[in-house]
């Protein structure tokens, strides 16, 4: 009988690449995407689907059990991008609380429930030292404050819900639309930072990253949050390399202070909230791009689930310019 797993947020670049994996492997896969959402990625006719009510615990209760116990959950769906604080928390937090809480009863409980969370749940390492998941959570965002809050509500469901936690640094590869505009500008000619000093950088390729995922859904150990990332140090230098090599191209390189972005980026949010909809440049991203040492310690990633990357930035990168170009990105 074919394992079953249930994907939030399938329809988006993580989930749906998650969604492919498990396909791959013969699983049986629900995925919990909005009736509205974009299915462009979700074509396989193997898959199901259910929309899910994450605001009311009773219609959540009453829709998980119509369909039945599943063997694994892998929650990706939250926000990265919202006008308020308490819209994190909302959906990235709450929502999270209310799907962990069904999920407990003991009809429902799954061998494992994967959270996707962030490393912008635990913060930036100071100047001498890494990224590590025991260190204090010391978020420098409402979107990691959120992330953390959600992880505080499954530490209380210990020994109710096996749980793992994932925490993925920068995330690139095919279908990515965030790290696409930096590769879009770079592909015109040009290369923008933000500070005078290159910032020290992670990064995981997606691939990699479902991985990982799929060895904490199987065999991770329950209660513990595993680091994502590649275990290679990078600058944000070492981006700009990496895209213009797999590009083909050469830029003007330009580095703007941060106190004239700062400025740029409270005048795009005043617009986007007229708007109803946070740009992606606003100041949620430059606390993040302010933190100045995100390299990561993965070795209790290594440890607890074999864990060994296949892909380094440069590599990535070239595979998933490869893949804008044939798709007509770029």
């Amino acid at each position: 009988m074919s394992l079953r797993l249930l994907v939030t947020g399938a329809n988006g670049f993580i989930g749906s690449a998650l969604t492919e994996a498990a396909l791959a492997r013969g699983w049986e896969v629900t995925a919990a995407v909005r009736p509205n959402s974009d299915r462009t990625y979700l074509r396989d006719a193997r898959l199901r689907f259910v929309h899910l009510p994450y605001h009311s615990l009773q219609a959540l209760a009453e829709t998980l059990h119509q369909q039945g116990r599943f063997d694994y959950v892998a929650h990706i769906a939250g926000t990265t991008k919202a006008l308020r604080r308490e819209d994190y928390f909302r959906v990235n937090a709450d929502y999270t609380r209310h799907l962990a809480e069904v999920l407990s009863d003991d009809a429902l409980r799954p061998s494992r429930f994967l959270f996707l969370s962030s490393l912008a749940a635990l913060g930036p390492a100071t100047a001498a030292e890494r990224v590590r998941p025991d260190q204090p959570p010391a978020p420098v965002t409402a979107y990691g404050a959120s992330k953390r809050a959600a992880e505080a509500y499954l530490e209380a469901l210990t020994g109710r819900l096996p749980w793992v936690v994932v925490q993925p640094t920068a995330v690139f590869g095919p279908r990515d639309r965030d790290l696409f505009q930096f590769i879009q500008l770079v592909s015109r000619g040009l290369e923008l930072y933000i500070g005078r000093t290159p910032q020290r950088a992670s990064f995981i390729y997606v691939s990699d990253l479902v991985a990982l995922m799929l060895a904490a859904l199987e065999s991770g150990p329950s209660g513990r949050k595993f680091i994502a990332a590649d275990g290679r140090d990078y600058t944000t230098d070492d981006l700009g390399e990496a895209v213009r090599t797999a590009l083909g191209r050469r830029t003007l390189r330009l580095r703007l202070p941060l106190a004239g972005v700062r400025a740029v980026a409270t005048l795009s949010e005043l617009v986007g909230r007229w708007q109803g909809k946070m740009p992606a440049l606003n100041r949620e991203k430059l606390r993040e791009l302010g933190g100045a040492n995100w390299h990561c310690d993965i070795s209790e990633t290594a440890y607890y689930l074999s864990f060994r990357p296949e892909y380094d930035l440069y590599r990535g990168m070239e595979e998933t310019v490869k893949w804008y170009r044939q798709h007509g990105w770029l």
